[in-house]
C-alpha cells in the first residue's frame, strides 16, 4: 500500500510538474507578439487585404483568444469580415517539443460583408483568381533615387516557426452576412441578410472528409446545411433544407422574365447534393406555397393561393455539358407532369431528349385547381373524366416548334354538360411527327354513339390537314337540336307561323374568316331522327379548302322518299356567301311540313318532288332575307290540301259549307326567290277544283296571290241551282271560272275578287249574254204588218251589263 501511495504521489508530481512547465513554455512559446507574427503575414498574404486584431489573450486551457478581428477591403476602409472575438485552441503535447499547434479555431459573432459590384464582380473575386507567379527582381536593375533598396527575405526565425496552424476543427457562431447588390441598381444596392449564422467543421485533414454543419436564417427564413466536403478534390455531399423563403424579396433578378407580376410565393426547399466541380447529382423536392401571379395577358384570371411541388433527381455532367433528369414531378393543385431524360451541349445549342408523362388527370380535381376567370365558361360545363398521356421532345431547343416528336393522349369518359347535354369522348389519339391519328375513337350521349376515325397531318406547318369520318348504326339528332337555344326559339317561331328575326343587332354578321385548315370528311348514321323525322342511310360528305367549305354529297332516305343535297359556303367573306341545290324525291308532305313547320302539321298531305337552286348571303336574317335568290319546280301528287285557315276562308268566300278540304291528283309548279319573296306559277288539279295560284309568297309569311280557281260542273251547280249565273263561267270544259285573290299571311288568308280576272271574266259574260238576250229579243219579236224589218226594242247597254254583273257578283 506504502508502495501506491508512493507511486500516485508521484504520478501527481509528474503532473504537476508538467503543468507547471506548459504554463512556463506557454507563456514563453505563445505570447501575443509571435501570434501576430504568425497570424498576420499569413492571413494578410493569403486575403491580400490589410488586418488588424486588438487585445490577445492567451491561456492554458483556453487557448487564444483574438479580440476585434478585421479584415479591411482590398481597397478602402470598408470591413470585409470583422470578428469580435476569435479563438485558437492548440494542441498541448506538442508545446512540449517547443511547438504551437493550433487545432481548432472558432469565431464569435463574425461580420462579413459581400458586395456585387456594378460590373458583376464580387469584392471577394480577387480571392479566387490564381496567384500570379512572382518576378525576381535582377539585382542590376536600376532604382528610382525614391525607390528603397530591396531586402532580402529573411527565413523564418526559431521563434515565427514555432507556431504550426494544423487546423482540424472550425466554428463560427451568432455571425452575419451582408450582401449588397449594385449589379442591379448601382445607386441604392439590394440588401439582403444571413442572420443568426452557426457553422462546424470537425476533423478537417486534405485527404478524406470533412462534416460540415451550418445554420443560418436567409432574410428571416431557416437555412440547414449538413454535409461532408472533400478538400483534396474539391466536392461533396450536402442535405440542404430552406423553409418559407418569401420570394418576393428577390423580385429584382426575376421581375423582367415573368409573364407578369408576383404577388406572393414561399418557397420551402430539402435537397441532397452529392457532387464536385466537374459532376453533381441532386434530388429532393421544392414546393411553393401561397403563390399568387396577375398574367398580362390574363388580368381577368389571376393565381391566387396557388400550390405548387416538383420533385426531382437530376445529375449534370459539367465537363460534357450535359443534364440527366432521372425524375422530374411538376404538382400545380393536384395537376401533375413527369418528366424524364435528358439535355446535352447545355454550353453550346441545348439539345432536349425528354420524356413527358401526364397521369391519370381526373378533370374535376383539375379544374378546381386552376384560376376560377381563367377556366369561369370551362368550369359552367362541368367537366369529368380522366385524361392520361405521353408525348417524347427530341431536338434543339432553338426550336420549339418541332420538339414535338411525338405523342399519345388516352380519353377516358371524358365528358361535359352543354346545352342540356352531356357527350362524353372516349379513346385514343397519336401523334408522329406532324401527324394525328385516333384509335378506337368513341363519342357517346346517352344511348347514342359514333365511332371517329381522324387524321390530322401538317400539324405545325400551315395549312393544317385533317380527315374526320364519322359513323353511327343509331344516332338521334332530336335531342342535339332540342337542347339548343337557337332551335328553340326558331320553333316557337314557327309555332307563331312567324320566321325568325336576327337575334343579334343589324351589321352582326359572321366572317370573313381565314382558316389555316384544309379538311375532308363523311359523316354517316344508319339511322337517326331529326324534328320527329326517322332518317336512314343518311350521309355527307364534305371538304374545307381556301376557306370555302363545300357539302359534296348529302343524301338520305326520309318520309317515303329520299333527299339529295350539295352546298358551298364561301367562309373567306363577310356575312359568307352561299349556294346549294336541294332535291327531294316522294316525300310525303305531312311528316315533312311537321318537322320544318310544326303549326302547319294535318295541312298538307300527298307524295312531294321538289327541285330548288338558292344563292344568298348574309347570316343576319334580315340581309339574308334580301339577298337569297333562287329558283326551282315541285309536284306534289295524291294529295289533299286540309289547311284551316286556307281552305275555310275559300269555302266561306264561295260559300261551300261542306268544304272541309281540297283533294287534288297533282300540283305542281315553278317558282323564285327574288328581293324576299317566293314568285310561284303553279297549277292544282283535283276532281272538285282546278286552281292556277300565281303570285307571290313572302320569306316572312306575307301572301299576294291570283288564284284563278274552277269549279266542277257539280261543284258549281250546288253554288248556284237555278244555273243563273253559272252559265255565264263556264270555260270549254264546262267548269265554272272564279277569278280571287288571296292576300294577308299563311296564317290569316284574306280572299277577294281579283280585278284584273273579274274585269276579264266580266267582258266574257256580258258578250255571251248580249248575244243570247238579242237572240232572244229576235226570235220574239213579230213580223211587221206592212212586210218591213221588225222593229227591235232597243235595250240599253248600260243596262245589260248592269244586269249580267249583279247576277254573276250580286252576293
Amino acid at each position: 500500500m506504502r508502495k501506491l501511495w508512493k507511486v500516485l504521489i508521484g504520478l501527481l508530481a509528474l503532473a504537476l510538474l508538467l503543468v507547471i512547465a506548459l504554463v512556463v513554455i506557454v507563456n514563453v512559446l505563445i505570447t501575443p507578439e509571435r501570434v501576430k507574427q504568425a497570424v498576420l503575414p499569413v492571413a494578410e498574404e493569403a486575403l491580400q487585404r490589410r488586418v488588424e486584431i486588438g487585445l490577445i489573450e492567451i491561456s492554458l486551457f483556453s487557448g487564444i483568444a483574438l479580440h476585434d478581428l478585421k479584415v479591411f477591403e482590398k481597397e478602402g476602409e470598408e470591413l470585409f469580415v470583422g470578428a469580435d472575438l476569435v479563438r485558437l485552441q492548440y494542441q498541448l503535447l506538442p508545446l512540449l517539443a517547443m511547438q504551437v499547434v493550433i487545432d481548432e479555431v472558432r469565431l464569435e459573432r463574425p461580420e462579413i460583408r459581400v458586395v456585387r459590384l456594378a460590373d458583376g464582380r464580387f469584392n471577394f473575386s480577387d480571392l479566387l483568381e490564381p496567384p500570379a507567379p512572382r518576378q525576381p527582381q535582377s539585382p542590376s536593375a536600376p532604382k528610382s533615387p525614391s525607390e528603397p533598396a530591396s531586402v532580402p527575405p529573411e527565413p523564418p526565425s526559431a521563434e515565427s516557426a514555432s507556431l504550426s496552424l494544423l487546423v482540424s476543427q472550425v466554428r463560427l457562431e451568432d455571425g452575419r452576412l451582408l450582401f449588397l447588390d449594385y449589379a442591379v441598381n448601382d445607386r441604392a444596392p439590394y440588401r439582403y441578410e444571413i442572420t443568426r449564422l452557426r457553422a462546424a467543421a470537425d476533423g478537417i485533414t486534405l485527404t478524406g472528409t470533412v462534416p460540415v454543419r451550418v445554420r443560418c436564417q436567409l432574410n428571416g427564413s431557416e437555412l440547414a446545411i449538413d454535409g461532408r466536403v472533400n478538400l483534396a478534390k474539391p466536392g461533396g455531399t450536402f442535405n440542404l433544407l430552406l423553409n418559407d423563403l418569401d420570394v418576393l424579396a428577390f423580385q429584382p433578378y426575376y421581375a423582367a422574365e415573368l409573364p407578369g407580376k408576383l404577388t406572393g410565393l414561399k418557397l420551402t426547399l430539402e435537397m441532397d447534393v452529392d457532387g464536385g466541380t466537374d459532376r453533381m447529382a441532386a434530388k429532393g423536392r421544392l414546393t411553393g406555397s401561397n403563390l399568387g401571379l396577375l398574367l398580362d395577358a390574363l388580368p381577368e384570371a389571376p393565381i391566387e393561393k396557388g400550390e405548387v411541388r416538383f420533385d426531382y433527381d437530376l445529375q449534370v455532367d459539367l465537363e460534357a455539358g450535359r443534364l440527366d433528369l432521372r425524375r422530374f414531378n411538376a404538382d400545380y393543385n393536384g395537376l401533375v407532369i413527369e418528366a424524364a431524360g435528358r439535355l446535352s451541349d447545355l454550353f453550346a445549342e441545348p439539345v432536349a431528349d425528354v420524356t413527358v408523362t401526364i397521369p391519370d388527370l381526373e378533370l374535376r380535381q383539375a379544374i378546381s385547381g386552376l384560376p376560377r376567370g381563367l377556366i369561369k365558361d370551362i368550369a359552367e360545363l362541368d367537366p369529368a373524366g380522366s385524361i392520361s398521356g405521353n408525348a417524347v421532345l427530341a431536338g434543339p431547343l432553338a426550336d420549339p416548334v418541332r420538339l414535338l416528336q411525338s405523342a399519345r393522349i388516352v380519353l377516358d369518359n371524358v365528358q361535359a354538360t352543354t346545352g342540356g347535354l352531356r357527350p362524353s369522348l372516349s379513346g385514343q389519339l397519336d401523334l408522329t411527327g406532324d401527324q394525328l391519328a385516333s384509335k378506337g375513337l368513341t363519342l357517346r350521349m346517352g344511348d347514342n354513339s359514333a365511332d371517329i376515325v381522324l387524321m390530322a397531318r401538317r400539324l405545325f406547318t400551315p395549312p393544317l390537314q385533317i380527315r374526320a369520318d364519322i359513323s353511327s348504326q343509331r344516332f338521334l339528332l332530336d335531342p342535339l337540336l332540342q337542347a339548343s337555344a337557337g332551335t328553340a326559339a326558331a320553333g316557337s317561331a314557327a309555332a307563331t307561323g312567324q320566321l325568325p328575326e336576327s337575334s343579334g343587332a343589324a351589321g352582326d354578321e359572321l366572317g370573313p374568316f381565314d382558316l389555316p385548315v384544309q379538311a375532308n370528311g363523311s359523316l354517316r348514321i344508319a339511322e337517326t331522327v331529326w324534328k320527329g323525322l326517322k332518317v336512314n342511310d343518311f350521309l355527307a360528305n364534305y371538304a374545307l379548302k381556301d376557306n370555302v367549305l363545300i357539302i359534296e354529297r348529302l343524301e338520305g332516305k326520309v318520309a317515303g322518299g329520299s333527299f339529295a343535297s350539295r352546298a358551298n359556303v364561301d367562309l373567306g367573306k363577310k356575312g359568307l356567301v352561299y349556294q346549294a341545290d336541294f332535291s327531294l324525291q316522294a316525300i310525303q308532305a305531312d311528316p315533312l311540313l311537321a318537322a320544318l313547320q310544326p303549326a302547319a302539321v294535318g295541312t298538307l298531305f300527298g307524295a312531294l318532288d321538289l327541285d330548288l337552286a338558292v344563292k344568298g348571303r348574309g347570316t343576319d336574317w334580315k340581309k339574308a332575307n334580301r339577298n337569297l335568290t333562287g329558283a326551282g319546280g315541285l309536284n306534289l301528287a295524291d294529295g289533299r290540301l286540309v289547311s284551316p285557315e286556307l281552305v275555310s276562308g275559300f269555302a266561306a268566300f264561295l260559300q261551300v259549307p261542306d268544304l272541309k278540304e281540297i283533294n287534288f291528283k297533282t300540283f305542281k309548279g315553278a317558282f323564285e326567290i327574288v328581293d324576299g319573296k317566293l314568285k310561284i306559277d303553279s297549277i292544282l288539279l283535283g276532281s272538285r277544283f282546278r286552281l292556277f295560284p300565281k303570285g307571290t309568297i313572302g320569306l316572312d309569311g306575307s301572301l299576294n296571290l291570283a288564284l284563278d280557281s274552277r269549279l266542277s260542273p257539280e261543284t258549281a251547280a250546288k253554288i248556284d241551282r237555278k244555273g243563273q249565273v253559272v252559265r255565264f263561267l263556264q270555260d270549254s270544259d264546262g267548269w265554272s271560272q272564279v277569278p280571287l285573290l288571296v292576300s294577308g299571311s299563311v296564317t290569316a288568308p284574306r280572299f277577294g275578287l281579283d280585278p284584273k280576272g273579274v274585269s276579264a271574266q266580266a267582258g266574257k259574260a256580258i258578250g255571251q249574254e248580249l248575244e243570247r238576250q238579242v237572240d232572244k229579243l229576235l226570235r220574239k219579236q213579230p213580223p211587221a204588218e206592212n212586210g218591213d224589218q221588225p222593229a227591235t226594242e232597243q235595250v240599253p247597254k248600260e243596262k245589260l251589263i248592269e244586269d249580267a254583273l249583279r247576277g254573276l257578283f250580286g252576293r
